[in-house]
């Protein structure tokens, strides 16, 4: 979080929700780190001034980062996806809030959470990692 540096790790277990971030505080998330279990996840993450990074992708249980800690400047949206199962993500975006829906990668197929070119920063993120589209 900006100003207050990385948040504790949280780790839930499929069909559980981990979210991180203060929804309403007013202040932008400038990164991310994300790991699963079970499965290759890949994501990218689109920053303040300089637009979408380069896909990164880890095998399970290795974490990756996404954004730039410290620099002052927001992560504005995230592309996820995981090869094998379901990821789930929403955002909380300034002005606008919690989306109302769950945005989901299946199998290989990526979504987003987030914004790009409103220049709006993401308040909290939250993903959740499920056996199938049904169980999310």
């Amino acid at each position: 979080m900006q100003g207050s540096g990385w948040t504790a790790e949280q780790c839930a277990n499929a069909g559980q929700s981990v979210s991180v971030g203060a929804a309403g505080g007013g202040h932008a998330i400038e990164a991310v780190q994300m790991a699963v279990a079970g499965s290759t996840l890949c994501a990218r993450g689109y920053r303040q001034g300089s637009g979408w990074g380069a896909e990164k992708c880890a095998e399970s249980g290795t974490r990756i980062t996404l954004g730039s800690a410290g620099t002052g400047l927001r992560l504005e949206s995230v592309i996820f996806g995981v090869q094998t199962g379901t990821i789930c993500g929403n955002s909380y975006v300034q002005s606008v809030g919690w989306n109302p829906v769950w945005y989901c990668g299946v199998n290989g197929e990526t979504n987003a959470i987030g914004t790009t070119g409103q220049n709006k920063r993401m308040e909290a993120v939250s993903f959740m990692i499920c056996r199938s589209i049904e169980s999310c």
